[in-house]
């Protein structure tokens, strides 16, 4: 009897301990040297991609294979940024944004110690968010939901895919400075360079302009920034010479009202390209637009003139560019030599060659 009840005691241990504990697996797509790209990570990816873009059904299984190459490349950059003992933190990518917040902000300051204010309380929080992304609860202020509203409509990428792309440029950029190597271009390669593609760097223009920002999203504050820029513009036609008095009363762009609206020498490139594409179409010296939107608010735009680009204004960029296009060359035989040397297994049904 006691040899029957044991049997019947050890039978129902096993199944209910079989029953209880059994968990649906989670599939791997994907082995990288023994590191593991799961479905779940590929799926968020997928769904956050697809916010922002229309994915018909026949593309599905393609947007996934390249979700999942590009995570395979991520795996052996962050493979070797450990290697080479690169540390690639929140606060990092915060800092490395810290351009992109003081210019977004610039024209909602009005000095320049608020501006640095304002930068230092959207880094603060967005570095909290970035280490608690899983939290639901947690609080973005008002300001950072405005700069991840303006990130995800300019790259058309939801704020922590983006921070994600950023953190593997960044990784990207470190090994390709440490371990793969790229030589700066000389002086003598970018006049060559710059001889060559002149025609192509189009010219500078000198505007001033006055700002009008919207104090709100509505349409009604929308309808009222217009009014007062078509209000101001018509002060403009009235007395030309008014430009640069009512540039520093009402435009909102701080740092170019207290010069009448100057904006100096521009390339149409460093602009907005909504507003680089309507200063395009002015040719004439004193010329007034009509009242456009960019994505900083309502313009005003005062033509002064244009003229050809100097090697010294573009040097730097031009040096840049040849950077860049070497290290981007460098790093193309670098990533092929890693995945030809490392264990790469995909495991993806109906996964679709790049």
């Amino acid at each position: 009897m006691n040899i029957k009840f044991n049997l019947t005691l050890i039978l129902f241990f096993l199944l209910t301990h079989f029953c209880f504990s059994w968990q649906p697996y989670e599939k791997v797509l994907a082995v990288v040297n023994n590191r593991a790209i799961m479905e779940s990570d590929v799926n968020q990816k997928f769904e956050r991609l697809r916010q922002f873009k229309k994915i018909p059904a026949s593309r599905i299984n393609y947007e996934k294979s390249r979700i999942i190459d590009s995570m395979i490349e991520a795996e052996l950059i962050f493979e070797t940024a450990q290697k080479e003992s690169i540390l690639i933190s929140d606060k990092r990518i915060v800092n490395q944004l810290e351009g992109a917040i003081k210019k977004f902000f610039s024209s909602k300051a009005k000095n320049a110690k608020e501006l640095s204010k304002i930068a230092e309380k959207v880094s603060d929080n967005m570095e909290k968010l970035l280490s608690n992304k899983f939290d639901p609860d947690f609080k973005i202020n008002s300001d950072l939901k405005k700069f991840i509203n303006y990130i995800e409509k300019k790259e058309k990428l939801d704020f922590f895919s983006f921070c994600d792309e950023l953190k593997v440029n960044i990784a990207r950029e470190q090994v390709i400075s440490i371990a793969i190597g790229s030589n700066p271009p000389s002086q003598a390669e970018a006049k060559k360079w710059f001889k060559a593609n002149r025609h192509k760097l189009g010219y500078e223009v000198h505007v001033k302009h006055i700002l009008i920002i919207p104090a709100g999203k509505s349409l009604s504050e929308e309808k009222k920034a217009n009014n007062l820029a078509n209000q101001i513009r018509k002060q403009i036609l009235a007395n030309p010479g008014s430009f640069e008095s009512l540039a520093a009363k009402y435009s909102q762009d701080k740092a170019s009202a207290k010069d009448g609206g100057d904006l100096d020498w521009q390339m149409l490139g460093q602009f907005d390209p909504y507003f680089a594409g309507n200063v395009y179409k002015l040719s004439k010296s004193g010329q007034i637009s009509p009242v456009f939107k960019s994505s900083f608010g309502y313009h005003i735009v005062k033509y002064l003139g244009k003229r050809a680009i100097t090697y010294e204004k573009v040097e730097k960029l031009i040096m840049y560019r040849l950077y860049t296009e070497n290290a981007k060359t460098m790093y193309k035989k670098w990533i092929k030599r890693r995945k030809e040397e490392a264990s790469i297994k995909i495991y993806m049904e109906g996964y679709v060659k790049g």
